[in-house]
């Protein structure tokens, strides 16, 4: 049996340089269309990312505040907290946060230097996805179907427009992707350190969820890298080791340091390792996250279960090109199923295979908080399964029957979600028409090519566009959709703005939180006198305004939520009688509700200021 992009079909690599003449060709064995293609892909990824991209304002105000935090202290930007005076951090750990700092601080505070630098990672992701896939398959065609599958998701495009930290969590996880690619072609254990920096590097974003990815790469390097078995594990085990020391520099950091130190924010007790473990950790999968009420849980993504990754909260974020991309991965490693054992195109239906059901098995039984857009970390995966798996099921389809009832029931089945998809939401009723009816005609083509036994490049080229129009007009809608609104930070959605509707509200942009009282923050600044805080406020919802707007330290009662056990009543005590805090607004906070006791201190200790104090003089 002829084997669909085995590893026989492999071109030599060849360096090309970085010549403009290079750079505009490619590489001088693919054809001349490939690298127009490419290029035509990675600017409608940019488009996507950066058209209007300021009208999200400041995106997520609990990020944006940590950003502005950073760009005024080095300490701050460290350790990721939320003002500059270090108070509390946010409960993620700090390296997407330092990109923005840095970019903050360089561009000064705006719009554009907190979401900019998002859309490059995702525009990044899409021409390294290519890359990855088109080394690893041996197919430019495969390699620009995935990137452009990847540059059309809806989640990835929200993502690329908005200041959380999965945008880089999907870049570091292509990165080191393509460094395991590079790996099994090669052997070398370069390649397996620098992908244990990366995969560090993605613990330093989302902590455990950054490792998520690991399964994958140690599986298809365990089965097919070229070195003997013993080489191998040695090889994987250096990589792990790697991977340990660059994910726990920081948390060992945080914990060495020598002098005073901010609350780490989604913990229990203050300490780093209880935020990894529980609240970042097993909290997320087995639930009772965090240490306050309000968290949210499963409900942001619906209940957990086997069809979650379908559901109306998750599946238009992620799930159109879900049946093709499973049915390409059984075809496959069918296909392979006699290959060597290195094989490098078996070997990447393993890696991807094994990172898109890692990240389905664990999303799907999550009873811990679960935002849809956490899916965004399967969508390379499912991108490069889904367009390495048109090639496949295309190509054996033009020899094979089975091809062509596999290819038909792939299209039908996307074609069948793609419809359930559109009907949830009342946007482009036309789509509702036009799916099935392309659908259709792919179906008929595929079957009529191969009855006909007539595969003109007319016939063929008339096939193939329908068959991407079936697949990827409604993912491309629902993307160009997300461009035109702004976007709110507590519950992240792709799509157009009916589906955002009844999320929870959580810091964000113009849309997204409370917008900050001017004549209050006039008053605090004016009266704030040697006191190192500007004032202490319940929840992240209330104070990320105040930081954003004023840049000065500000007490944030209980953190995120305000369920953190920071500060207690005798700390806030101590800060009030050492002069560090004037100030206490009462109220606000997000779904914590708030610190009882420290409300009740406040009232019996504290004297009310009243609305008309709130006057400074010109």
């Amino acid at each position: 049996m002829v084997v669909a992009m085995s590893t026989s079909t492999l071109a030599p690599s060849r360096s090309f340089g970085f010549s403009p003449r290079a750079l505009a060709r490619g590489r001088t064995e693919d054809p001349a269309w490939v690298r127009p293609a490419l290029i035509a892909v990675v600017l409608l990824a940019a488009a996507l990312c950066l058209w209007d991209i300021t009208v999200s304002g400041n995106g997520n105000d609990y990020y944006a505040a940590a950003a502005k935090a950073g760009s005024v202290s080095w300490k701050a930007w460290f350790f990721g907290s939320l003002d500059p005076g270090s108070f509390i951090t946010v409960d993620k750990p700090p390296l997407s946060l330092w990109v923005l700092g840095l970019s903050v601080r360089a561009l000064g505070f705006s719009s554009a230097s907190l979401l900019v630098p998002q859309a490059l990672m995702t525009i990044a992701s899409v021409g390294l996805l290519y890359a990855t896939v088109r080394r690893a398959f041996a197919s430019p065609a495969a390699g620009l179907l995935a990137a452009l599958a990847l540059a059309l998701t809806p989640v990835v495009v929200a993502l690329g427009r908005f200041d959380d930290p999965d945008a880089l969590l999907v870049l570091l996880f292509v990165g080191a992707a393509y460094l395991f690619v590079r790996a099994l072609e090669s052997g070398a254990t370069k390649w397996l350190v620098w992908a244990g920096v990366v995969v560090g590097l993605a613990f330093m974003t989302k902590m455990l969820q950054g490792w998520m990815i690991v399964p994958a790469l140690v599986a298809a390097y365990l089965l097919a890298g070229p070195p003997a078995l013993g080489r191998r594990l040695w090889q994987l085990g250096l990589f792990g080791a790697v991977m340990v020391a660059v994910s726990a520099a920081w948390p060992v950091a945080v914990s060495v340091w020598p002098g005073s130190t901010p609350y780490i924010g989604g913990s229990t007790d203050g300490s780093v390792w209880d935020l990894i473990f529980g609240y970042n950790g097993f909290g997320r999968i087995v639930g009772g996250d965090g240490p306050g009420p309000g968290g949210g849980g499963p409900t942001f993504g619906g209940s957990s279960g086997v069809l979650r990754m379908f559901n109306e909260q998750v599946g238009a974020q992620v799930a159109w090109l879900l049946p093709i991309a499973a049915i390409g991965l059984l075809a496959g490693l069918w296909l392979t199923r006699r290959a060597a054992r290195t094989d490098r195109v078996r070997a990447a239906w393993v890696l991807f295979g094994v990172w898109a059901a890692v990240h389905v098995v664990v999303f799907s039984g999550q009873e811990g908080i679960f935002h849809p857009y956490y899916v965004s970390a399967l969508a390379p995966a499912i991108t490069a399964l889904a367009g390495t798996g048109a090639v496949t099921l295309w190509r054996w389809s033009a020899r094979s029957l089975a091809g062509v009832i596999a290819l038909d029931v792939a299209l039908l089945a996307t074609g069948v979600v793609a419809l359930v998809l559109l009907r949830r939401a009342d946007y482009a009723s036309w789509l509702s028409i036009a799916v099935p009816v392309v659908t259709t005609v792919a179906l008929v083509g595929v079957t009529w090519l191969r009855l006909d036994g007539e595969r003109s490049r007319g016939r063929l080229a008339a096939v193939a566009v329908a068959g991407v129009l079936a697949a990827l007009a409604s993912p491309a809608a629902y993307s160009v959709a997300t461009t035109d609104h702004a976007l709110a930070g507590g519950n992240l959605l792709g799509g157009p703005t009916q589906l955002s509707r009844g999320g929870f509200g959580g810091p964000g942009g113009p849309r997204g939180g409370p917008s900050t009282n001017t004549t209050l923050s006039k008053y605090l600044e004016a009266h704030q006198g040697s006191a190192k805080y500007l004032v202490a406020v319940t929840g992240s919802q209330s104070t990320a305004p105040i930081i954003v707007a004023t840049g000065k330290p500000v007490v944030t009662i209980g953190g995120f939520n305000g369920g953190d056990n920071a500060p207690t009543v005798a700390q806030l005590e101590q800060l009030v009688r050492s002069g560090q805090l004037r100030y206490v607004l009462l109220g606000g906070g997000g779904p914590g509700g708030g610190n009882q006791a420290i409300q009740a201190w406040v009232q019996q200790h504290g004297t009310v200021v009243t609305g008309s104090l709130y006057r400074v003089s010109a």
